[in-house]
C-alpha cells in the first residue's frame, strides 16, 4: 500500500495511515453496537476489512471492495460532536444519483446508459470517436508511476485504458460508487479507485505524473469549476502533464450556427412546457444532471496558471446525428474534418465544441 504517502485527509489535509489489525476490531465491534456514523450523519451498520484514518485520529475513511471512500460525507465517526453540519450540494447530489443509480449500468447490448444518452454509437461514427479519443494520448508524458482519471467514469471505451497502459497505477477518481467498481473490474491491481470531490483532492501537492478529464468539468457547480482545475494543477508534478475535455456548448459559434434551428426549437419546447406547467401548478421537471458551460474568456480570466488550447471534437452528437449518415457520404465528411482539426486545432478547438485544455507544470 506504497499508495498511502500520497494520501491526505480531506479534512485537515494531513497525513493518513491504515488501521491496524486491532483498530479494525475495535471499530468493527462499535458498528455492530451502532455507534458509528457517516459524517453526513447517517448510521453506518457494515463490518469492513480496511480502512485509512487520519493523523488525528477523528475520521475514519473505509475501503469497500477495493475502493477508498475519501468523500467528506463518507467518513466514519464515533462521535455524533464530529457529524458534519454542512454536506454536499444539491447540484453534486444530482450527478451522484444519475451515475450510481443509472448512468453506469449497461443495456441487454452491453453499453451503458451514460453512452446511450449521450454519446454516437452509430458505425458512421465510430472511426471519427476512435481518432479523437486516440489524441488525448498524444498529450500526455509516454509513461510514469501514477496517471490520475478525475472522474473516469466506468471506463466505458476500451479506447480510454491506453493512456494509463505505460503508468504503474491508474487513480480513479469519481462520486460514483459504481463507476469505481466498474473501472476496478477492468483494470484490476492496476486501478487505485478513490470515491471524492473534484474541488477537493484528497492527493499531496506535486505528487501526479499526468491527469486527465474528460466531459466532467462541466458537471460541477459553475462556481467551483476553477476550483477543481487548480486542485488538479495543483497534485500534478513538475513537468508532468494534464487534460482537460471541455463543451464550449453555446459558446461553440459553429454550433450555434450548424444547430440554431434545433436549439431554438428546443429553446421554445422547454420555455412552453415550463408555462403550462407552471398554470397547471405543476413543480418543473426535475433535472438529469447539472450541466454549465462557461466560455474560454472565463478560463483566461480566472485560472493563475497557462495552458494550451487544443482540439478535442469539434462536432457534437447532436450535429452528428442530424448531418452524419452513411449514405450521404458521413464517414468520408468526418475522415475531412478530423484532418482538418488537426491541421489547425488552436481555432478547431476554439470554434468547436469540445475543445482540449492542455495543461503542463513547470
Amino acid at each position: 500500500m506504497e499508495w498511502i504517502a500520497i494520501l491526505k485527509c480531506p479534512f485537515t489535509g494531513s497525513d493518513l495511515r491504515a488501521l491496524d489489525a486491532r483498530e479494525m476490531e475495535t471499530l468493527n465491534q462499535k458498528i455492530k453496537a451502532n455507534a458509528v456514523w457517516q459524517a453526513d450523519g447517517k448510521p453506518f451498520g457494515t463490518p469492513i476489512d480496511q480502512a485509512l484514518i487520519s493523523v488525528n485520529g477523528v475520521y475514519i475513511f473505509p475501503i469497500i471492495r477495493g475502493i477508498i471512500l475519501l468523500l467528506k460525507d463518507l467518513a466514519l465517526v464515533d462521535s455524533r460532536d464530529n457529524i458534519l453540519r454542512e454536506t454536499i450540494g444539491a447540484d453534486k447530489q444530482l450527478v451522484k444519483d444519475f451515475y450510481d443509480q443509472k448512468g453506469w449500468f449497461t443495456d441487454e447490448q452491453g453499453n451503458y446508459e451514460d453512452a446511450v444518452i449521450f454519446e454516437d454509437l452509430r458505425d458512421v461514427s465510430k472511426d471519427y470517436i476512435r481518432k479523437c479519443h486516440n489524441r488525448v494520448n498524444s498529450f500526455l508524458n509516454p509513461s510514469g508511476k501514477y496517471m490520475l482519471d478525475a472522474a473516469s467514469g466506468a471506463l466505458q471505451f476500451d479506447d480510454y485504458l491506453q493512456y494509463s497502459a505505460n503508468y504503474t497505477y491508474r487513480i480513479c477518481v469519481d462520486f460514483s460508487f459504481q463507476a469505481l467498481s466498474e473501472a476496478k473490474k477492468k483494470l484490476g491491481d492496476k486501478a487505485l479507485c478513490v470515491l471524492c470531490d473534484m474541488t477537493n483532492m484528497p492527493f499531496k501537492d506535486n505528487s501526479i505524473d499526468g491527469f486527465i478529464s474528460l466531459n466532467t468539468i462541466y458537471h460541477i457547480p459553475k462556481d467551483e469549476q476553477v476550483t477543481a482545475m487548480k486542485e488538479l494543477y495543483r497534485i500534478l508534478a513538475p513537468k508532468a502533464k494534464g487534460v482537460i475535455v471541455y463543451e464550449w456548448f453555446k459558446h461553440s459559434p459553429w454550433m450555434n450556427a450548424w444547430l440554431l434551428p434545433v436549439r431554438g426549437f428546443s429553446f421554445i419546447r422547454n420555455r412552453t412546457s415550463r408555462l403550462f406547467s407552471r398554470l397547471a401548478h405543476k413543480k418543473d421537471p426535475e433535472k438529469m444532471l447539472y450541466f454549465y458551460a462557461h466560455p474560454y474568456e472565463y478560463f483566461k480570466t480566472h485560472l493563475p496558471f497557462p495552458f494550451q488550447l487544443k482540439v478535442w471534437r469539434s462536432v457534437d452528437v447532436r450535429f452528428m446525428k442530424i448531418y452524419i449518415h452513411k449514405a450521404l457520404f458521413g464517414r468520408q465528411i468526418l475522415e475531412w474534418l478530423y484532418k482538418k482539426e488537426d491541421e489547425n486545432p488552436e481555432k478547431f478547438g476554439l470554434k468547436g465544441e469540445y475543445p482540449i485544455l492542455l495543461f503542463e507544470k513547470q
